[in-house]
């Protein structure tokens, strides 16, 4: 396979650096790395650092290149280590601080990416755009699958679980399905258009993810880990299930570890009501009934501001660390059982 001005021969492993926008100052590349296998079989394309902090998917992405040899492998794997190089950099949550865009809505498949400068849209391609469209264009259109590694940022603690996005056709939607399930991690989450209603328009577009799906590219993202940290378990976790998924694609050899997962699908988001100190009743994972109290806001004397409650029986996927909060901020979000 070739991307760009680099091709990779069967049986090798190059790693390189991939010319995906430019500043004032040049060029501007992202780390790369592609395994080619000795024999035809699938190509699989896995990105990290959307988010910047959400680092786990950083080493995962590291690790996954330095053991997967492509003697044994059928099939390609095609690695963006950093998407978001200067949040990354910059040890930023969720944006780019040299533009403000979030990566996760970034992509376009259909068009030239809309930007939202105050009230006005426009389609110019900042550098995180061309850097999202050049990743789209070079890892992710030609792929077969794509697992888009992410994770708890600064100010949040998420269970490990399998996000889809059922937004493709019957077939594509029913082949991502089998794909999270075959990672073998406890539970995959299913979210699709309008099924949490406090965000009715979640998944919107812009997200790898979502325009794979529209691409009829089975995709998930892998969510692991909480506020930044890099914790050496959860990247054994996340490695071990995109090898047992690899296994189930027949990228690999081996037995596959078939494990059925809880599904969640849809689900609801909490966000403050009040500005105060905030205390939160549960964990990421726990399992929360409806009206139960999870979380309550206090005022800087002590003073009892907001109780909230669980909309519905559920799973508690990521939780506010942060322990001020103001009108707005997201808090709690529950994956409906």
């Amino acid at each position: 396979m070739e991307i760009e001005n680099t091709r990779v021969e069967p049986g090798e492993i190059k790693a390189f650096e991939l010319e995906a926008g430019e500043t004032a100052l040049g060029p501007v590349q992202i780390p790369c790395t592609v395994i080619s296998g000795i024999k035809k079989g699938p190509r699989l394309a896995v990105t990290a650092a959307c988010h910047p902090m959400e680092l786990n998917g950083v080493m995962t992405a590291a690790r996954l290149a330095g053991e997967i040899d492509p003697e044994h492998l059928n099939g390609t794997v095609a690695i963006v280590h950093v998407q978001n190089i200067f949040g990354f950099m910059m040890k930023r949550g969720h944006i780019s601080p040299l533009d403000g865009v979030n990566f996760g809505t970034a992509f376009s498949s259909q068009r030239a990416a809309v930007e939202e400068v105050g009230s006005v849209s426009h389609q110019g391609m900042s550098v995180s755009h061309q850097i999202a469209n050049c990743v789209l264009e070079n890892f992710i259109k030609d792929s077969d699958y794509l697992i888009d590694l992410h994770g708890g940022e600064l100010h949040e603690s998420l269970m490990s679980n399998i996000e889809i996005l059922p937004a493709g056709d019957e077939e594509t939607n029913e082949r991502t399905r089998e794909f999270a399930a075959s990672f073998g991690f406890d539970h995959v989450w299913e979210v699709p258009v309008g099924s949490i209603p406090q965000m009715p328009s979640y998944p919107a577009s812009g997200s790898a993810v979502l325009e794979s799906m529209r691409l009829g590219i089975p995709a998930v993202y892998c969510e692991v880990g909480s506020e930044g940290r890099l914790e050496e378990s959860l990247v054994d976790l996340t490695v071990q299930g995109i090898l047992n998924a690899m296994r189930f694609l027949s990228m690999l050899p081996g037995e596959h570890r078939k494990k059925e997962p809880t599904t969640l699908v849809g689900g609801n988001v909490l966000f403050a009501g009040r500005g105060g100190l905030f205390v939160a009743k549960c964990g990421a994972g726990d399992t929360l009934e409806k009206d139960q109290v999870i979380g309550e806001i206090f005022g800087i004397r002590g003073d009892l501001l907001e109780t909230l409650r669980c909309p519905a029986r559920g799973v508690l996927t990521n939780v506010n660390t942060l322990g001020v909060v103001n009108p707005g901020d997201m808090l709690f979000v529950i994956g409906n059982l």
